[in-house]
């Protein structure tokens, strides 16, 4: 059952970011969603490949169960129902240590082919022994994922008795489900938020939306995007958004692994309790920023514009210490620091400025891997950003996405 998830972690994993486990009802104003596109999945899909699953037998007909293996699969975009579908290439698993001969790859064409027409090319192959094109769905209810096996089409020597097997698959229920409540996005050193994630089957692509956690609450059903754009810039197969409110929240959660660290003149500078704020166009990253060198704390904001957001000024307000309680030479000493403080600051905020100004904020603070645990299988989502934005209250990350 485990190997049999592989197309279930594929259509479950496409949310990646995100969220934190409550008990009162879900917040409608933390929201997140992410898009992956069909060059994505397919590239995560050919990783998976081959895998191999168990179909029962049928024991009044004297049928042992039997093994096959998924070869080949293609995401083929959402049914008139609005089940996502896949279309995939199906043999006996082989027994032998020698591999069975390549068959030629699934085609775009194939999504809207007949299966007969698949199945007969692909049969056609040298020692392609028997062939099966097979429709997978996937059906997404409230919390939870389903795969079933659809219209199945067999070609090759021994096709009609592996289309047997394979109605018996079909006839058994579902091939694996997904629980998708509840989930668990976790960072590199163990910590850790809850949501819950509705998935919409697209017509190029599968849109995963996220919402806090709520144990107990009626699961809510997939939406429209709100955040994201159902079409992405032609070097980008994977887009992220999320509104401010929760962007600040994953923010949090991935600072606990440590500060935003840049590098200035050959010193560094750790940047802590890092909250991010913004409108149409327009993003500012605040925090507490420590510079390695002298020990000294400045409150930072980074301010950045743009389609593509670019940074700009930089300022730096210095972090006082209240003298207030101090008396005689300890209250004029602490006066005296932090009157230095001040020039310090905007030294800071005039470097960082110098150094960083016109730079993309995308090549500065890069995301994280997001990690979770669908259907009992380790999902990670790594996105190398092309463009990030700012609109109507959140932050929209297009890239490159990988799924390991």
């Amino acid at each position: 059952m485990a190997r049999r998830a592989v197309v279930v972690g594929v259509l479950a994993s496409l949310a990646l970011v995100v969220p934190a486990a409550r008990a009162a009802a879900p917040d409608p104003g933390e929201r997140a969603e992410a898009l992956l596109f069909g060059a994505a999945i397919n590239r995560f899909v050919a990783k998976q490949l081959p895998s191999t699953f168990s179909v029962r037998g049928d024991r009044d007909a004297g049928i042992g169960a039997q093994d096959v293996t998924l070869v080949d699969a293609r995401y083929c975009g959402a049914s008139k129902a609005g089940h996502g579908r896949l279309v995939g290439v199906l043999r006996p698993a082989s027994s032998s240590e020698t591999p069975p001969a390549a068959l030629p790859a699934l085609e775009a064409r194939d999504c809207h082919g007949k299966l007969d027409e698949a199945a007969r090319r692909l049969a056609a192959a040298p020692d392609a022994g028997a062939v099966a094109v097979v429709e997978l769905t996937a059906e997404w209810v409230p919390s939870e994922v389903r795969v079933a096996i659809g219209d199945v089409a067999t070609g090759g020597e021994g096709g009609r008795a592996l289309g047997k097997t394979l109605a018996r698959a079909k006839a058994a229920g579902p091939l694996a489900t997904a629980d998708t409540g509840g989930l668990k996005l976790e960072t590199e050193r163990g910590s850790s938020l809850a949501f819950d994630l509705a998935l919409s089957f697209l017509k190029d692509g599968v849109l995963a939306t996220l919402t806090v956690a709520c144990p107990g609450c009626a699961p809510g059903a997939p939406r429209a995007p709100a955040i994201v754009s159902t079409s992405a810039p032609a070097d980008a197969d994977g887009v992220v958004g999320a509104n401010l409110r929760l962007a600040n929240r994953v923010v949090a959660l991935f600072s606990e692994d440590g500060p935003l660290v840049l590098e200035m003149d050959r010193q560094a500078v750790e940047i802590r309790n890092i909250q991010i704020a913004g409108g149409e166009g327009t993003l500012s990253v605040r925090g507490r920023a420590t510079s390695r060198a002298v020990a000294e704390t400045a409150l930072v904001q980074i301010e950045s514009s743009g389609a593509d957001l670019r940074l700009g000024e930089i300022r730096a307000e210095p972090e006082l210490e209240n003298c207030n309680a101090l008396s005689g030479g300890a209250s004029m000493r602490c006066n005296i620091r932090n009157a230095a403080r001040g020039p310090a600051a905007a030294a800071l905020a005039a470097t960082m400025t110098s150094r960083y100004r016109g730079k993309l904020l995308r090549t500065l603070v890069v995301p994280p891997p997001f990690s979770f645990d669908v259907g009992g299988r380790r999902l990670t989502l790594r996105l190398t950003p092309t463009r990030a934005s700012a609109a109507a209250g959140s932050v929209v990350v297009h890239g490159k996405a990988d799924v390991e």
